[in-house]
């Protein structure tokens, strides 16, 4: 008797498997659905518990962001990433050394670090561009639809979200206490005079729209993430891009975003004009930013007459007169004794330093990215990280804009964890009641 006689091939599993493999793909899908949705909109969650539950504190926001990063923690655990975890370790090594050297360690600065990395490990196992799509329609729509309610009801979405005082009890703003303020919204929630809504203005008047961030200004960086989702497609994915970079219009016209009115716009053109390994000069995108802000800087009056009406030369401006002060030991974070709410660059520089930094970029620009449409999406990503470091500070690192970012990038190294695999036919347990010997 041949072995095939003794040990009859065994039928194929992947019919009865299939079942199994859907609802793990479902599991994966609601999962990675559920971050996406709560990283974006958990602060209206909690300004509605501030609304009719109790107070917010600055507590009570680090446990809502614990809690969504923990919810990743089953989709980490499929795959170690050492690479991921060597920066981790090294980022916190020189966070340690910098509060030995200052006296004061900064705490920020590790939550700073910590989502970037947690959603960049996310995105890397899940490693599938089509969950992401589904999990950001998601998050779209919910975004345009509270958005709406806030057009066209703003009476009644102010009533659910008291957005003014949430951000005094969380510490973000200081209590109105010269005036009655009667709008509940964000002061940046509203044009004010002599300035005017820049897209269409006789429509929609000076409001602009918060929906689920309840600033317009994370609505618009929002928008801009999902252009360069689409934008970055390929010509024969075009229809899905379409959906992306409509809806980011649609947004980026309600929240009335300048940045991402000229960030598009910018995307549109590396889109057009730069084609292939081109594309790839987005590299020094933050280098030409910097060298354009020391230029502004040195080009304008060193005072603040500039910055009354907070417009986009006045930050400029501001930013670059901050890092003409950097001299070596402020480029090492050390010596630091100035706050720069602002200054995006200025900050990264002063809470990290220069070496960090440096090692963080050109990281992202080592990942092996296996397909053009994914370097085209880094290469976006480059811009409008280059970009909204000139003329802020925190909004890099927000939560709601930066975890999608990192969990976007990391779906394009299109590098999937293993599937949980199902279990293997032992020799004992061979098909028609035959054991082996």
């Amino acid at each position: 008797m041949n072995i095939q006689q003794a040990y009859p091939p065994i039928a194929p599993l992947s019919a009865p498997w299939q079942p199994i493999q859907e609802r793990q793909w479902l599991t994966d899908q609601r999962l990675v659905t559920f971050i996406i949705v709560a990283s974006v909109g958990y602060q209206a969650v909690l300004c509605l518990i501030n609304n009719f539950v109790m107070p917010a504190s600055r507590p009570l926001v680090g446990m809502a962001e614990a809690f969504i990063l923990f919810a990743c923690a089953p989709l980490l655990a499929r795959r170690l990433l050492p690479g991921v975890v060597a920066l981790a370790c090294i980022a916190a090594a020189m966070l340690c050394i910098l509060g030995l050297l200052n006296e004061q360690l900064n705490i920020k600065a590790f939550r700073d670090i910590a989502i970037p990395l947690c959603y960049f490990w996310l995105g890397c196992n899940i490693g599938k561009p089509e969950m992401a799509d589904r999990a950001l329609k998601i998050a779209i729509y919910v975004v345009i639809t509270l958005g709406m309610l806030e057009l066209l009801f703003v009476d009644a979405y102010t009533e659910l979200f008291d957005i003014f005082s949430y951000y005094v009890n969380i510490g973000s703003l200081l209590p109105v206490t010269d005036y009655v303020r009667e709008s509940k919204l964000q002061f940046n929630g509203i044009r004010p005079e002599g300035i005017g809504r820049t897209l269409l203005p006789g429509l929609l008047g000076p409001h602009r729209v918060s929906s689920v961030f309840l600033e317009p200004v994370s609505l618009g960086n929002f928008a801009t993430l999902c252009a360069a989702w689409g934008i970055a497609r390929d010509r024969a994915e075009w229809r899905k891009g379409a959906f992306f970079v409509g809806a980011a219009i649609f947004m980026m016209v309600l929240s009335d975003s300048r940045f991402a009115l000229m960030t598009v716009s910018l995307f549109f053109a590396l889109r057009i004009f730069l084609q292939g390994k081109l594309i790839n000069i987005a590299v020094i995108a933050p280098f030409a930013a910097v060298g354009m802000l020391v230029l502004v800087g040195l080009s304008t009056t060193n005072n603040f007459s500039g910055l009354v009406n907070d417009n986009l030369s006045g930050r400029l401006a501001y930013s670059g007169w901050s890092l003409m002060e950097f001299d070596l030991p402020m480029l090492m974070a050390t010596n630091i004794h100035d706050q720069y709410p602002d200054e995006g660059y200025a900050h990264m520089l002063s809470t990290f330093g220069l070496p960090l930094c440096l090692l963080f970029w050109f990281t992202l620009w080592l990942l092996p990215m296996p397909t053009e449409q994914s370097a085209r999406f880094r290469a976006l990503a480059s811009v409008y990280i280059a970009l909204i470091l000139c003329i802020s500070g925190s909004s890099f690192f927000a939560l709601k804009s930066a975890g999608l970012l990192w969990f976007l990038v990391g779906c394009s190294v299109l590098n999937p964890a293993p599937q949980p695999q199902r279990p293997s036919l032992g020799h004992n347990a061979l098909p028609g009641g035959q054991h082996g010997s």
